[in-house]
């Protein structure tokens, strides 16, 4: 079996992510338990700020009934997003980081659903749904998925050559 040096880097890429996420989301609940920092600090006036959420749902906390389910999804995704990635031969190094951020941010948020029974999220940008440093490499990692994928040349209805030994 030839090295995987690919298989190396997703892994340290998804390791440092949900460890960032772990350690970001301790820091918040133990500064707040401690009562050094406030579950609402806002760092940009109406804009941005860190506030403790729990959330017991899915993406902005849709569906929180049905935290089970959503847990085995993400497994299911996360499952299918690696089985293609590691049946490749050479996956572009865009590809590698982009599966390595959503695998990390996965286990970040399924080992707080484990631990916790729901997800922390401190981040409160505007008018959005607050997230997490786990949500954040999710997202971006779909976002260079899709974009990588878009940037490909299309391989269907293309005529391989055929190899005539020259």
């Amino acid at each position: 079996m030839p090295e995987r040096s690919d298989a190396v880097i997703l892994v340290a890429v998804a390791t440092s992510v949900a460890v960032i996420d772990q350690l970001t989301k301790f820091a918040l609940a133990s500064a707040i338990d401690s009562r050094e920092l406030a579950p609402r600090v806002e760092i940009v006036d109406g804009w941005l700020r860190l506030e403790y959420t729990e959330n017991r749902g899915a993406a902005f906390g849709l569906f929180s009934g049905l935290a089970p389910i959503i847990t085995g999804i993400s497994i299911a995704i996360v499952a299918s997003l690696l089985l293609y990635f590691f049946r490749q031969a050479r996956p572009p190094i865009w590809q590698t980081v982009a599966t390595g951020a959503i695998a990390g941010g996965a286990l970040g948020n399924l080992l707080d659903r484990v631990r916790l029974g729901h997800v922390i999220d401190f981040v409160s940008v505007g008018p959005w749904p607050n997230f997490n440093v786990a949500d954040s490499a999710i997202t971006i990692g779909v976002l260079v998925l899709v974009w990588g994928i878009t940037r490909q040349p299309s391989r269907l209805g293309t005529v391989q050559p055929i190899d005539q030994g020259r």
